[in-house]
């Protein structure tokens, strides 16, 4: 994780804060934004969920794509860099975008 950082803090020319909280310490903010949300009736960005999504373990495995003989055009660190690119440092005037939520 904190080799993806430092590549986009490389991309995006920024520093990005290499600060660690525990686990715990986000859950329990993550139980009060619950409590909160709950108490106003209001769906609130920050969730016990979402901090559980946030810190999972996200991998996977391109051993059988690899095997049946396709080749990626881009190395991962090439498509990330390309995106963020794309993304944020030279956006496109036409107003698209992509919202997964």
């Amino acid at each position: 994780m904190n080799e993806l950082v430092a590549h986009v803090s490389h991309v995006l020319n920024k520093h990005i804060p290499s600060t660690h909280y525990p686990y715990w310490l986000g859950m329990l903010g993550g139980y009060g934004f619950d409590l909160l949300a709950k108490i106003t009736g209001k769906k609130l960005p920050i969730s016990s969920v979402r901090v559980k999504k946030f810190c999972a373990t996200t991998e996977f495995d391109a051993k059988k794509a690899h095997s049946c003989g396709f080749k990626s055009p881009y190395s991962l660190k090439e498509g990330l860099k390309n995106t963020l690119e794309f993304e944020f440092v030279h956006p496109q005037p036409d107003n698209i975008t992509f919202q997964s939520e």
